[in-house]
């Protein structure tokens, strides 16, 4: 797909046309031009295709969903010619299986457009999409980083952050504990959507000392610079969703200090373990809904999206690391589902390859997306020929 790169944006519709094989800096930075952005990725360097067919999460959606509900067209940007079966793709099409090409939206092919909110390569080759943009340039953010000694009262003001009955949805988050190496301790990167200084809803971190401050006002796309991903070669994840409380947030710091699994993790070349604390909100939920609906399965209640964030040098350790960071998780789970505060979800794009993330959005979901994939993919192409993603099975 790195063939499709196309960005172009229409003032009069408000919508920008993102070719898939993107990347979400070229996208912000082509966007501000026109003091706008999308719903899009969190990471400059990510790509567009597998974030948005994933779900994607963005610091937009408490105000406007995730980045799959935002998709208002899947289509092809530019002309492109595809040998193997003959055909030319033109403009506001997904190529299917067996060769035919159609638009999917609100209006034509609606089935399909919701099963590709979230149902990852499941039904066919989208080339590009159509974005809602949103009229967004300067805001308040950047990263606040902790001493580890600090991560309790991290945790406690993210537990008040949460707990927020009317929480201000400009404002978002996430929170990243790093357990293996005290040395980078917390990393709480905040983005408020407004170009106001120290807004209030914040207030629960502002008493606690900082090593490092970088927030100010700035542009959106700035403020995404600040997020970056170590230049360590082998990654793995694991997802796992609950409610928030203060005592859940105590007890999981006990967890992610104590695990056995943690020294397996450091005794291999260059291992090291990043939780990263997502809050979401009844209102991603809700502003999903309203842009009409898709995949997931989500409870409509305020819920953290966890993920255990493995890395590590050689390709020999990746069982090591997987298996030491899968029996973390276990312990997470087992914590949260005798507490009562466990939800089924588990968000795609930081779940590990052996996470069943389709059977999580639900048994009604999953039927439904089954019947899509034998609408458009009668022949499990997708299912059989297509390496890497979650399948339907």
């Amino acid at each position: 797909m790195s063939l499709f790169t196309g960005i172009s944006y229409d003032p009069r519709s408000h919508v920008a046309t993102i070719g898939t094989g993107q990347i979400w800096r070229n996208v912000y930075s082509h966007l501000e031009q026109y003091n706008v952005t999308v719903v899009g990725g969190r990471v400059l360097e990510v790509g567009v295709g597998g974030l948005i067919l994933g779900c994607g999460l963005s610091y937009l959606s408490d105000l406007y969903g995730l980045a799959c509900d935002n998709v208002v067209n899947y289509e092809v940007n530019a002309q492109f010619n595809f040998d193997t079966i003959g055909l030319v793709l033109t403009r506001d099409q997904v190529v299917l299986a067996n060769g035919s090409i159609l638009n999917a939206n609100a209006t034509f092919n609606t089935d399909l457009w919701w099963a590709l909110k979230g149902g990852g390569n499941n039904f066919g080759v989208v080339t590009a999409f159509s974005l809602s943009t949103h009229p967004i340039h300067e805001v308040w953010g950047g990263v606040k980083i902790y001493s580890y000694n600090n991560t309790p009262a991290v945790l406690s003001a993210m537990s008040q952050y949460q707990s927020e009955p009317n929480k201000d949805p400009y404002a978002n988050l996430i929170t990243q504990v790093f357990t293996t190496n005290s040395s980078i301790g917390v990393v709480l990167t905040m983005v408020y959507l407004k170009p106001e200084v120290a807004p209030s809803a914040f207030k629960p971190f502002y008493s606690i000392p900082t090593v490092l401050d970088t927030t100010k006002i700035q542009t959106f796309s700035q403020v995404m610079g600040g997020q970056s991903v170590p230049a360590i070669p082998r990654f793995d994840w694991f997802t796992t969703t609950f409610k928030p409380s203060n005592s859940l947030y105590q007890h999981l710091n006990n967890i992610i200090t104590t695990a056995p699994e943690l020294k397996t993790l450091t005794s291999v070349t260059a291992g090291a373990l990043a939780l990263a604390f997502q809050p979401i909100s009844a209102s991603v939920v809700h502003a999903g809904n309203a842009r009409g609906g898709n995949a997931l399965g989500l409870q409509p209640v305020n819920q953290t999206w966890f993920a255990l964030d493995t890395s590590h040098f050689f390709p020999a350790d990746d069982a090591v690391a997987h298996n030491a960071t899968r029996g973390i998780h276990e312990r997470i789970e087992t914590l949260t589902r005798s507490n009562g505060s466990y939800l089924p979800y588990q968000f795609m794009n930081d779940a590990s390859y052996d996470q069943d993330v389709l059977a999580h959005y639900g048994a009604a979901n999953l039927r439904r997306l089954r019947d899509v994939q034998a609408r458009y993919d009668p022949d499990l192409v997708f299912q059989r020929l297509v390496p890497g993603g979650f399948k339907l099975g």
